[in-house]
C-alpha cells in the first residue's frame, strides 16, 4: 500500500510540474532618461507587451516589445524634439513566491525616430523588478541602458540611461 501511495505521489507531482503557461503582459509606462553625446534628457510614455513561455518552476522566457514610446528629447543646447521609439527585447525572468518578479532583457532592435528626420539605431539592455501583490496588476520599475551605433547616416557614440515606471496586466493561459 505504501508503494502505491509513493508511486501515486510521484506521478501526481510530475504531472503538476510538466505543464507550462503562456504569459501575455501588456503594459503602460513612463520613461525618464539622460542622454550623452548629445547631452540631454529623454522622457515620454510607452505602450508595450511581453509574450513569454512560463515554466512551472518560476522561470519564464520570451519577447518584450515597446510598440509606441512617444516623448520629447530635450538637449542641453538647442531646441526640443519629439520622438517615437520601437524596440524589441529578448527577456528572461523569475516569478518569486514572495510577490516579486524580476527580469533581464537584451534589446536586439532599438530605433528612435526624431521629428527632425533623424533616426537613432542601437542596442540596449534592461533590468526590471515588479511587485505583484495587487489583484491582476504588476507595478514595475526598469533600468534601461542604451547605446546608439548610428545617428542618421553617421556612426555615433550616443548613450541613454533611463528608468521606466510601468503598470502591467500579466495574463496566463
Amino acid at each position: 500500500m505504501k508503494k502505491l501511495l509513493v508511486t501515486l505521489a510521484i506521478v501526481m507531482g510530475f504531472g503538476s510540474v510538466s505543464h507550462a503557461d503562456i504569459l501575455i503582459e501588456p503594459y503602460l509606462g513612463y520613461e525618464m532618461g539622460k542622454t550623452t553625446d548629445p547631452d540631454g534628457k529623454m522622457d515620454g510614455t510607452q505602450l508595450g507587451v511581453r509574450l513569454a513561455y512560463r515554466s512551472p518552476v518560476m522561470f519564464w522566457v520570451g519577447l518584450d516589445g515597446t510598440l509606441g514610446l512617444s516623448g520629447t528629447f530635450k538637449p542641453d543646447t538647442g531646441s526640443d524634439d519629439d520622438f517615437k521609439r520601437t524596440s524589441v527585447y529578448g527577456v528572461v525572468g523569475l516569478d518569486f513566491p514572495i510577490l516579486v518578479r524580476a527580469w533581464l532583457g537584451y534589446g536586439f532592435m532599438n530605433e528612435v525616430d526624431l521629428d527632425a528626420g533623424e533616426k537613432l539605431k542601437g542596442k540596449s539592455t534592461k533590468l526590471g523588478v515588479g511587485f505583484t501583490g495587487l489583484p491582476f496588476l504588476s507595478l514595475n520599475v526598469e533600468y534601461v541602458k542604451e547605446t546608439f551605433d548610428e545617428y542618421g547616416s553617421f556612426d555615433s557614440d550616443a548613450q541613454n540611461e533611463a528608468v521606466v515606471v510601468s503598470v502591467s496586466l500579466p495574463l496566463e493561459f
